[in-house]
């Protein structure tokens, strides 16, 4: 089996990372073994790239990576291969309506480098600076984004069953904008053509690997459709039933090093 698979795609939170938010050492020493073999382990996450970048430092590997569910893809020096967006005047007139029917939820809007919010002190912000590390700015959709031309990811954040009444009524208005509730907590918005399995089949075409020759990671349901494409697609055993039910292979849980259990299997290491 040692041969077979040329690239390695994996989600972070859940996944790559213990539930205490670290990347185990073993997992950590497998990834970079693989490195030096020649295949990549490519982080890949609806997390913006600053939110990546602390993990891939702490991984100390040097691979592409596939921010925003693959809104912005990176190569290994962080410059942009491929941006998908939701154009400018949409994304303003969007927000408006989030101020106006959902007033109760908390809106983050993510674009480049920029993650702008209207309460950096609401709890469910905070939640999101201790998780990523970052911290968000205060700002309107309209001044902040005019120059970028568009935003990259709306998250809205609150209790599960007005998440799902916010999630019906995109629907109605926006079908064909990419929505997944990656948590019941929270609704990530995107450019319709964006996902996981995009960024995972547009790697491994910029680098003329045939997806069946492709691994993939995941524990949510954003990463149900990368896991399906992938050449050999694994759940974590962490994930949501409704994740596990829709994979072919289940790999160990993220706090017993999932991955390193499964590239040991695959990889005689």
């Amino acid at each position: 089996m040692t041969g077979h698979f040329k690239i390695i795609f994996s989600d972070i939170d859940g996944t790559l990372l213990d539930s205490q938010n670290r990347v185990p050492v073993k997992t950590r020493e497998a990834i970079l073994e693989l490195e030096q073999r020649g295949i990549p382990f490519v982080l890949i996450s609806a997390r913006s790239p600053e939110g990546m970048e602390p993990i891939k430092r702490e991984l100390g590997n040097h691979a592409p990576m596939v921010s925003y569910c693959s809104g912005q893809i990176l190569d290994a020096d962080g410059n942009i291969l491929s941006e998908k967006m939701i154009q400018f005047e949409r994304a303003v007139a969007m927000k408006d309506m989030f101020d106006r029917e959902y007033p109760q939820l908390s809106c983050s809007t993510y674009g480049g480098s920029k993650w702008i919010v209207d309460d950096d002190q609401n709890a469910w912000v905070r939640g999101e600076e201790a998780i990523t590390g970052l911290k968000a700015s205060v700002g309107s959709v309209a001044e902040q984004f005019a120059a970028l031309g568009g935003v990259h990811k709306f998250l809205l954040m609150g209790e599960p069953r007005e998440i799902r009444s916010a999630q019906e009524r995109i629907r109605q208005v926006c079908p064909d904008l990419f929505m997944v509730a990656s948590k019941p907590e929270y609704l990530e918005i995107m450019e319709g053509t964006v996902k996981k399995s995009a960024g995972l089949c547009w790697l491994c075409s910029h680098f003329g690997i045939p997806v069946e020759e492709s691994i993939a990671f995941g524990d949510g349901l954003n990463d149900v459709d990368m896991l399906q494409a992938a050449g050999r697609g694994y759940a974590m055993a962490n994930a949501p039933a409704e994740v596990r039910e829709r994979v072919a292979h289940t790999a160990p849980d993220n706090d017993h090093e999932g991955i390193l259990v499964v590239l040991q299997e695959l990889f005689d290491l």
